[in-house]
């Protein structure tokens, strides 16, 4: 009888011990994931907590293929009281490709772009240093990061399928719009190459 009990016990210790286990990688699993990039994740962000340059949201010239120019020209000035406390800016997101996005994680300094979300390596933009990003996409093929001429991602491209068009697809909608000095978008309607890309 002793030994039914211990082992009784012995299973339920065993079992507790797996449900806190289990719940603490769970809880460091969202810790970490809202300060790396999980390659191909749709990003959930609060919309306080973004900041969108005006007239970012806005439709491609061509769904199937494109190429989205971002210059960072310093000195770089954000006109947000609260920029400290947000993660976010979103320089350009596409109205009819959903998750086709270029924006910038103040928290990490990298750029996030594309579907599946990409990462470019850690950047500061405020270092008064010109910066180019550049994101292409082709339906059926690839889409790719290049950083000052260099390519730094690329993955197949996968549009969104509208029900999983979450995350920066709907909340930079509500996101607060604040004037960006220094930043410039150019969006082409073709997938351009880089050596296309230095001649612009």
């Amino acid at each position: 009888m002793a030994e039914e009990s211990l082992r009784t016990t012995f299973m339920f210790l065993l079992v507790a011990f797996l449900v806190i286990f289990v719940t603490a990688s769970v809880i460091a699993g969202t810790r970490e994931r809202g300060t790396n990039l999980v390659s191909g994740d749709v990003v959930n962000v609060k919309s306080e907590r973004i900041i969108r340059v005006p007239n970012s949201t806005q439709p491609l010239p061509n769904t199937e293929e494109g190429s989205i120019v971002l210059w960072t020209k310093p000195p770089i000035k954000i006109f947000d009281q609260f920029v400290s406390d947000r993660d976010y800016i979103i320089f350009f997101s596409s109205t009819n490709v959903p998750g086709v996005r270029i924006v910038y994680n103040l928290k990490t300094h990298r750029f996030e772009a594309g579907t599946p979300l990409m990462s470019s390596p850690e950047i500061n933009i405020f270092d008064e240093t010109p910066h180019q990003l550049v994101y292409v996409f082709k339906k059926g093929e690839n889409q790719a990061l290049l950083l000052d001429g260099a390519q730094v991602n690329e993955s197949k491209f996968k549009p969104l399928e509208i029900m999983k068009a979450t995350g920066f697809a709907i909340a930079d909608v509500s996101a607060t719009e604040t004037e960006i000095e220094g930043a410039e978008v150019v969006v082409y309607d073709r997938y351009m190459t880089e050596d296309m890309m230095k001649k612009i």
